[in-house]
């Protein structure tokens, strides 16, 4: 049943971060556009603030509007997938970004294209109720392995997602299904992978959460998730590294599309490739590298070594000449990336028991979207007035301030080795 188990997640994980690969590289851009026609409030807010790149504000709008519903919705799908199972908050969950895209893919509004990211983003739980269904199945000692195959998956969505959506969007053939099919086609295809996704939750992915772990929830006396995550050893540590790393890397995502736009004169194709080679490279890591390094690495030393990539990917990106130079960056912006990510999800799960996954996911999952309201709006704001190396100057502060942070969690660390195997 574990490997069943396994694979349908892996598999319902990879088709739905293929929509979302789609997606993410171009909304910037298509937010922009749609925005170029404002209606009167917009104007009115234009004009008040007196931006100098009007368009980056309301890209990042866009962006935050997701991320901020997501940071109120996360927890509590999370803490209810720990009381009724992962399997049916997963299929609410890509059923909503389904229906977000679908809208996405219909307007001509910016205020749908809010509306689209506020549905999403309130049904957005699918990540963390995916990782902590692998949880369920994988032992302490295979979590980093099993977090990184789905990291892998994650990837790979990463990997095709953009690249169709460069497809989509300016090749020969996209060109012909665009003019056959509308503007807005990546989005529809976006609403269809996750549609598939759905379905395939509903009818290959079995209920990974025990019924006994289940009950133990149903009569456990919590208290709000967020608190009850701060109360053990070295986790607010772990959450304050991981809110100042998302913020960061936020601030890379959202400003990236229109820094390459500005910069080079990049278009949706390209920003979809670019993206594309950022998702292989993640998959790379987190699919076959992590598999070796993490028996040779602490992870609490990983988690250090991929912040320092990540400084060195946002000090360079700004300056790096096109091509080779600019895209050698990018190399260590993916594994920084990946390196993170794998490491502060493997530790916070060795420190929780089994029938507070879905809650311990659900804050993670929180925290990460409060990243991804911050960097988006700290970055796209900053972008505006400043121009485009801004965004990454204050990206490299956030990282540093984690890295003091991770180096306090290895330093602490003899201290307290007990508590990593306190829960099983």
């Amino acid at each position: 049943m574990k490997q069943k188990a396994k694979f349908a997640l892996l598999f319902t994980v990879f088709i739905d971060l293929l929509g979302f690969g789609i997606v993410i590289p171009i909304l910037p851009l298509y937010a922009k556009n749609i925005s170029a026609n404002p209606s009167p409030w917009m104007i009115g807010i234009n004009q008040w603030f007196d931006f100098s790149n009007p368009g980056a504000f309301w890209a990042g709008l866009a962006m935050v509007s997701f991320t901020s519903m997501q940071f109120v919705a996360t927890p509590i799908l999370g803490r209810w997938s720990d009381k009724i199972g992962r399997r049916p908050l997963l299929y609410i969950s890509l059923m909503g970004s389904a229906l977000g895209y679908l809208v996405l893919g219909l307007t001509m509004r910016y205020e749908w294209v809010i509306a689209a990211r506020i549905l999403d983003g309130l049904t957005g739980g699918n990540i963390a109720v995916a990782q902590a269904a692998m949880a369920d199945i994988s032992t302490p000692e295979d979590r980093s392995k099993s977090l990184g195959m789905m990291g892998a998956a994650f990837g790979m969505g990463f990997v095709l997602g953009p690249a169709l959506a460069g497809i989509l969007s300016g090749s020969s053939w996209g060109n012909w299904l665009l003019e056959a099919y509308g503007l807005h086609l990546p989005f529809l295809v976006a609403s269809v992978m996750s549609l598939i996704a759905s379905l395939s939750v509903l009818f290959f992915l079995p209920e990974t959460l025990s019924a006994e772990n289940r009950e133990k929830t149903k009569h456990k006396k919590r208290g709000h998730a967020i608190l009850q995550a701060l109360k053990r050893p070295q986790m607010p540590t772990l959450l304050l590294i991981s809110l100042l790393t998302v913020t960061g890397f936020g601030m890379f995502e959202g400003s990236f599309a229109l820094m390459t736009n500005q910069r080079f004169g990049f278009g949706q194709k390209e920003v979809g490739y670019l993206f594309g080679v950022v998702g292989l490279l993640i998959a790379i890591y987190q699919g076959a590298i992590v598999r070796i390094i993490s028996k040779l690495i602490p992870e609490q030393k990983l988690l250090i070594l991929g912040l320092t990539l990540l400084i060195v990917a946002f000090v360079s990106l700004p300056i790096a000449p096109l091509y080779w130079p600019f895209y050698l960056c990018v190399i260590p912006a993916a594994w920084g990336s990946g390196m993170n990510n794998t490491s502060t999800f493997a530790l916070a799960s060795k420190l929780t028991p089994p029938e507070d996954q879905g809650s311990l996911f659900g804050v993670l999952g929180a925290v990460q979207s409060l990243g991804r309201i911050l960097g988006p709006a700290i970055g796209t704001l900053a972008f505006a007035q400043y121009g485009y190396r801004m965004p990454f100057h204050v990206a490299v502060g956030f990282i540093v301030l984690a890295l003091g942070a991770g180096v306090a969690l290895l330093s602490a660390q003899p201290n307290n080795d007990s508590n990593n195997s306190r829960h099983p």
